[in-house]
């Protein structure tokens, strides 16, 4: 190169037209080397972003206090009853119409509990028409940290939402990913009539999403053109979850599972459809576990997803079909493909699964629901060999009426009561 051909100096304006693009080129590459190296909170994956607290968290709701004439009769049903109205009472006491457990109705707390939701459910809100009120259970609500969120599904249909944090939020976001635990509702309900089931998994180190299906709870009714399509809403909450949610950074993608109760139960099993490798809505986010608590009349198609089948003697869809539903819903277990359990409850009825107060149910039922469901949970999802105790140990008050099964890594074993048969 001549020296005729030597860029000349830059002058006064043409030198700042040419340092200043350079600059904020190296500026550019400064911020996004350093967002790389510190990590962005709002980004999903598996926990390789530093998320460095929890969002901030509440307990459940409690209702608003009872009148003083109310508080001053809660420990005696007589005079509660009469000092109520008449549409209080009913609506009270409509989610029991075939009975109440000893132990709630002379526990003053639930009692003023109840009445205290039930006087509240008919001003602030509330679904009227589907019973349940939103205000969970009185030793359950202060066991949970939550938080709220909405998204909206594919039809833009605005859903409410619970985040259930790990520990209570004493576990630190640092100590992810977390394994994750969606959990779907049955008909007419709300997530908090199962806040005792996520509590179960958050204070076992789960992250537990929870939320309402279109049309209950604190969701909004359908919008135009939305069937009301319970698998959609699932995915749609997958997707917000591990895509869009605060907690997204620190969830485990590989470490997915699904429960749900009644309604919720046939969606879980619909998700599960999901994993067959011909799957025509594939999951937007892979399941590795399902727990379908009391289905009814189910009839779907098999995966390789292990599944368990929670149900009980009593079992049924609105109320108990004493001795009956076990058999109705055993060829369900029957059809599955992959690793299954089948685990019936001695007297239990359909109320096992919430933590609804009044509504009947055998005294050890929960521990049932509790114990094997943490098992399947922990045993699919973090390889927790120790689980198989609890999975294949059997229980004294497993059913004496119908065979409870499970079927693990080809090994079928059945159950009734407290006795055990090996089938293979």
């Amino acid at each position: 190169m001549t020296s005729s051909d030597q860029p000349r100096p830059a002058s006064g304006a043409s030198l700042s037209r040419f340092i200043q693009p350079a600059v904020r080129s190296c500026f550019a590459l400064l911020v996004a080397a350093t967002m790389l190296g510190c990590g962005d909170d709002s980004a999903a994956g598996n926990g390789s972003s530093a998320l460095k607290q929890w969002p901030p968290s509440q307990q459940g709701e409690d209702p608003p206090a009872a009148p003083d004439a109310v508080s001053q009769v809660v420990g005696s049903t007589a005079a509660l009853l009469d000092l109520l109205p008449t549409d209080v009472v009913v609506r009270l006491f409509d989610p029991v119409a075939f009975g109440y457990t000893i132990n709630d109705i002379t526990d003053p707390i639930i009692v003023e509990h109840m009445v205290r939701s039930t006087l509240a459910q008919l001003q602030d809100g509330s679904r009227l028409d589907q019973v349940y009120h939103w205000y969970g259970h009185p030793y359950e609500n202060q066991a949970v940290a939550l938080v709220p969120v909405e998204f909206e599904n594919r039809y833009g249909t605005r859903l409410h939402g619970e985040i259930v944090l790990p520990g209570r939020a004493a576990i630190p976001p640092s100590d992810g990913p977390f394994p994750v635990i969606l959990a779907l509702e049955g008909l007419n309900t709300n997530t908090a009539m199962y806040r005792w089931w996520h509590r179960l998994f958050a204070d076992n180190g789960y992250l537990v999403f929870a939320f309402d299906f279109s049309g209950q709870g604190r969701s909004d009714d359908e919008v135009s053109g939305d069937p009301g399509n319970n698998l959609h809403d699932a995915q749609d909450a997958m997707r917000y979850l591990f895509e869009a949610s605060p907690v997204a950074s620190v969830l485990d993608r590989d470490r997915f599972g699904v429960i749900g109760h009644s309604m919720g139960a046939a969606a879980a099993l619909r998700v599960q459809e999901q994993e067959a490798s011909d799957a025509a809505e594939p999951n937007p986010v892979p399941v590795k576990a399902v727990i379908a608590a009391a289905p009814v009349f189910e009839s779907v198609s098999a995966s390789p997803i292990p599944v368990m089948i929670q149900t009980g003697d009593h079992d049924g869809p609105i109320a108990p079909l004493p001795f009956v539903n076990p058999a109705v819903v055993r060829p369900l277990y029957d059809s599955l493909s992959a690793d299954r359990a089948f685990i019936v409850g001695e007297a239990a009825t359909h109320g096992m699964h919430t933590n609804y107060p009044l509504i009947p149910t055998s005294t050890w039922g929960r521990e049932i629901a509790e114990d094997f469901s943490l098992a399947w949970m922990d045993y699919y999802l973090r390889g927790d060999a120790s689980a198989l105790a609890v999975l294949e140990g059997g229980h004294p008050h497993l059913s004496y009426l119908h065979d409870s099964l499970t079927r693990i890594n080809g090994h079928e074993q059945s159950y009734r009561g407290a006795g055990l048969l090996t089938l293979d």
